[in-house]
């Protein structure tokens, strides 16, 4: 025979039986919306570990500081220190000198954590240049202990320059606007 007291925690387990339920439900219509399977699928980003580098990603562009800038941070968003210090080389040699000041600090670091730490300034002088078609602002709020940090990559999935292949896809597209 069940206590009166039994009575209450039953329904709370039903009631979160039935909230756990819902909320399933509610994540996988957020992932597939009103789309094909096929189109929720292309929306997720590939794991980091099947994202190659390509040292080329950028040689459609005209050569100067945002070029080297872009390769900078593909380099650092896949782990490559010694790629990204050589796009900062390159982007000291043809910045100006405002510039150059904050992409030398970046070119001096002496490791990933250190080149990440000098990119957050430095994106911060870059989002005044103009935006090459095809480039977009990035923003990660958890980058620097959730003061966050923001950076121009091409359009397409989060590729986090602050994070590398440890949170590879931490982060959201902003409208250009500062």
């Amino acid at each position: 025979m069940r206590r009166r007291t039994d009575r209450p925690v039953l329904m709370v387990r039903a009631r979160f039986m039935a909230g756990a339920s819902l909320g399933a439900c509610l994540v996988m219509l957020n992932l597939t919306g009103c789309s094909s399977e096929e189109e929720a699928a292309s929306r997720i980003p590939p794991p980091a570990s099947d994202i190659v580098y390509d040292g080329t990603a950028f040689d459609d562009l005209a050569d100067g500081p945002m070029k080297h800038y872009l390769q900078a941070t593909d380099a650092l968003a896949h782990d490559r220190f010694e790629e990204a210090h050589r796009a900062f080389v390159s982007m000291a040699a043809a910045s100006d000198t405002e510039l150059k000041v904050l992409v030398q600090v970046a070119a001096d670091a002496p490791d990933l954590a250190s080149v990440r730490v000098a990119l957050k300034p430095l994106s911060t002088a870059v989002q005044e240049l103009p935006l090459p078609d095809g480039m977009a602002l990035a923003y990660c709020p958890m980058a620097f202990d959730y003061e966050g940090g923001h950076w121009i990559q091409r359009d397409g999935h989060i590729m986090n320059p602050y994070f590398g292949a440890s949170m590879l896809h931490c982060g959201v597209f902003e409208e250009k606007s500062l």
